[in-house]
C-alpha cells in the first residue's frame, strides 16, 4: 500500500467505495481479505435490482395507460349524448354524414340552403345529389345555393346548375364566403367539423335555434350580395368579372400571398396567378404595387360587390 503513495484513511476511504460499488468482495474463506470483481458483474450486481424495478414501473404505468384508454367507448359514447341533447350530433365521417343528409333532406318540406365555397363541385358527389335534390325541389322546396364565382368555369357544375335551375332551383355566386354550410327548414343545419385542427371530414349536425338562426342570417347577407348563376347558358364568368377583379384588387392590397388568394377564392393556384397577371394587364401595371395604384385610380377599391350586386338580383 505505501507504494501507492496511499494513506492508510484513504485506503480504507477507497476500499469502502469499491465495496459500495461491488468491485471488491471478501474472499470465500477469509473475509478479511478483499478481492477484485470485474466490474460486469458488479454491474449486474448493483444495477440488476435498479433495472427490476424500473422494468416493474414501466409495466405498472403501461397497464395503468391500458385500463383508461379501454374507458375511452364509454366517454365518447357521454360526449356525443351530451351533444345530442344540446342540440349537437357528431357525424364522424363522409358516409354517416352523406346517410343523415338524404335522411334531413326527405324530412325537409319547405326550404333548403347550402353554402358550397371552393371551386366546382366533383361530379360524382354532383350525381349522387341529383336525385335528392330534384325530389324536394318536385316536393314544393326551395332551394337556394351559393357558390363561388370559381365554380362557373366547372363542366360539371354548369350542366347540375343549368338542370336544377330549370326545375326550380336557384343559385349565385360570389367571390368569397364563408365554411360550408346545410340548412333544412331553418330548423336544422349541417357543418364541416374544423375543431382541433380538423379537415372538416364528417359533419356536425346543429339542431339549436339560436346556432341555425345566425347561419340563416349569414345565408341572408351573401345571398344578398352575390350575382345569379343559371349554368351552361353563360359564360363562366361573362357577369362576375368586375366582382371578381374587386376581389383580387382587395386580397393584392392586404398583401395576401397567392396561395393565400387562391384559397379565399376558391380556385387553383395557375387560375389565380393567370387571373393576377390578366389583372395587372389590364391596368397597365408592371407590379402589384402599381397594380393597387392603378386600380385605386380605376375605381376598383371602391364599394365592394355586396353594393354592386344588389341591383342586379
Amino acid at each position: 500500500m505505501p507504494a501507492l503513495g496511499l494513506s492508510q484513511e484513504e485506503v480504507e476511504a477507497a476500499s469502502r467505495t469499491l465495496l459500495r460499488l461491488r468491485l471488491l468482495r471478501p474472499a470465500p474463506g477469509r473475509p478479511e481479505e478483499l478481492i477484485p470483481v470485474s466490474p460486469d458483474a458488479a454491474a449486474a450486481e448493483v444495477v440488476g435490482p435498479l433495472e427490476a424495478e424500473l422494468a416493474q414501473a414501466a409495466a405498472h404505468a403501461q397497464a395503468v395507460r391500458d385500463e383508461l384508454h379501454a374507458l375511452m367507448p364509454q366517454y365518447r359514447a357521454a360526449r356525443r349524448e351530451q351533444a345530442r341533447r344540446q342540440g349537437v350530433d357528431l357525424l364522424p365521417d363522409m358516409a354517416s354524414a352523406s346517410a343523415m343528409l338524404t335522411e334531413e333532406s326527405a324530412r325537409c318540406r319547405e326550404e333548403v340552403f347550402s353554402i358550397q365555397p371552393g371551386g366546382g363541385r366533383a361530379p360524382g358527389r354532383l350525381g349522387a345529389a341529383i336525385d335528392r335534390d330534384l325530389a324536394m325541389l318536385d316536393r314544393g322546396v326551395r332551394m337556394r345555393t351559393l357558390y363561388q364565382h370559381s365554380a362557373r368555369a366547372s363542366l360539371s357544375t354548369q350542366g347540375y346548375v343549368e338542370r336544377l335551375t330549370e326545375a326550380g332551383a336557384e343559385y349565385r355566386t360570389a367571390a368569397e364566403l364563408p365554411d360550408r354550410a346545410v340548412v333544412f327548414d331553418r330548423s336544422v343545419a349541417f357543418l364541416p367539423r374544423r375543431a382541433d385542427g380538423g379537415t372538416g371530414e364528417g359533419a356536425v349536425l346543429v339542431r339549436d335555434p339560436d346556432v341555425v338562426a345566425y347561419l340563416c342570417r349569414v345565408f341572408e347577407q351573401h345571398w344578398s350580395g352575390a350575382i345569379p348563376f343559371h349554368g351552361t347558358s353563360e359564360a363562366a364568368y361573362k357577369d362576375v368579372g368586375p366582382s371578381l377583379r374587386r376581389a383580387l384588387v382587395g386580397l393584392l392590397a392586404e398583401g395576401a400571398k397567392d396561395e393565400v388568394i387562391a384559397r379565399r377564392m376558391g380556385m387553383s393556384l395557375r387560375t389565380c396567378r393567370r387571373h393576377i397577371a390578366e389583372l395587372l394587364e389590364e391596368l397597365g401595371a408592371e407590379s402589384r404595387f402599381q397594380g393597387g395604384a392603378l386600380a385605386e385610380r380605376a375605381g376598383l377599391t371602391g364599394p365592394t360587390e355586396g353594393g354592386e350586386a344588389c341591383g342586379e338580383a
